[in-house]
């Protein structure tokens, strides 16, 4: 025979676990509710980056580079059967080391540089539509800014369109930036920014491709704060 206290244990572990499961479901119930009335969302992706260097002479700096993380924040607004999609803001961190495969042409070249645009904006830095899992950009990204230095070292340093040798800066581009489309997974957590060409130059020689990867880490509501 089971004693009783052990029954009454039983039960009151039963109550509770049925009692936290059911605040689970109203919880979940009310966070889905909420959500589905909420009409624009900020989401919050953390971004990598890599960059492929191709062309480079005889090959000696060709291949593919880690490049650094960042943070990348969304704004997602539903219209008729797609999302009007505005960058709220964008923060990167890289550092890009490039070394030559050949010891004739020697040159090691550490670039270390931090990019930011919308910033502070209420209005976004660009334009987008996300329509069947891709997001096109309509604008260029405006206010972006990057700054950093770029260190070289090895015989080629100076030569052949390649940095001085030591420590320069460099400086900030004031270039038109914009995204190449992103492709999202079908939740919406994750997209990618296949490899596309962001620089090509003679001299070093060198054509420069960057691919970008993201992972939603925060979702909010952000309705009040399209109406300001």
């Amino acid at each position: 025979m089971v004693p009783s206290k052990v029954v009454r244990s039983f039960v009151t572990t039963v109550a509770l676990a049925m009692l936290a499961a059911l605040t689970f479901c109203r919880a979940s119930v009310a966070a889905g509710a909420q959500e589905s009335a909420c009409r624009v969302f900020d989401d919050e992706y953390r971004v990598v980056e890599s960059v492929l260097v191709k062309d480079t002479l005889f090959g000696a700096a060709d291949g593919v580079y880690p490049l650094g993380s960042g943070t990348l924040r969304l704004r997602m607004e539903a219209q008729a059967g797609q999302q009007a999609v505005k960058l709220m803001s964008y923060e990167f961190a890289s550092r890009l080391t490039v070394e030559s495969k050949i010891p004739v042409f020697s040159a090691t070249v550490v670039t270390e540089s931090r990019a930011s645009a919308g910033l502070g904006s209420a209005q976004g830095s660009a334009d987008g539509t996300l329509r069947d899992g891709t997001l096109t950009w309509a604008t260029p990204i405006t206010g972006y800014h990057s700054e950093g230095s770029i260190a070289c070292s090895g015989m080629m340093c100076g030569r052949f369109g390649a940095p001085p040798r030591g420590m320069s800066p460099i400086p900030d581009s004031p270039a038109t930036v914009r995204f190449d489309p992103f492709r999202f997974s079908a939740d919406g957590a994750t997209f990618t920014m296949p490899y596309a060409l962001v620089s090509r130059s003679t001299s070093p020689r060198q054509s420069t491709y960057m691919a970008m990867s993201g992972r939603r880490v925060r979702r909010s509501c952000a309705d009040a704060l399209q109406a300001l």
